[in-house]
């Protein structure tokens, strides 16, 4: 039975993969896109966990200077995890309609774990047939 559920678990998260990367290369186009603003705030996150439940903490958002000096100095944040919110503002080509068009992205990490700038260019996919969609590479 164990087995079972496993094997279909698994074969659910390849399809969920699979169609991923076919809808990003039917449904989206490749572009360089300008960071136009970078803003990284951070978080300090505990999880315990228990044999049924599972226990998460999570500070307000913060500068990250102020949450890393947090998470060593003050003993309430002591055993925390540090975790980045960063939001990335970029401008790009459409593809659909040839017109400069402004996107927001989230992500938890800076890609190659290089932090953005803005003035940076930075590849996003751009839709096809939508021209304000984008997703991360």
């Amino acid at each position: 039975m164990r087995l079972a559920v496993f094997a279909l678990v698994a074969v659910g998260a390849a399809g969920i993969a699979i169609y991923d990367q076919y809808d990003k290369g039917t449904n989206y186009q490749r572009v360089d896109a300008r960071i136009s603003a970078v803003n990284d705030q951070c978080y300090l996150e505990k999880v315990e966990r228990g044999v049924i439940t599972k226990t998460t903490w999570t500070s307000d958002l913060t500068r990250c200077e102020v949450a890393e000096l947090l998470r060593k100095e003050h003993p309430k944040w002591h055993g925390y995890d540090l975790r980045h919110k960063i939001e990335v503002r970029v401008v790009y080509v459409s593809p659909v309609d040839g017109i400069s068009h402004q996107s927001s992205l989230e992500m938890s990490y800076f890609p190659n774990g290089k932090p953005l700038r803005a003035g940076d260019v930075f590849p996003v996919l751009a839709s096809k047939t939508k021209a304000d969609k984008t997703r991360m590479v």
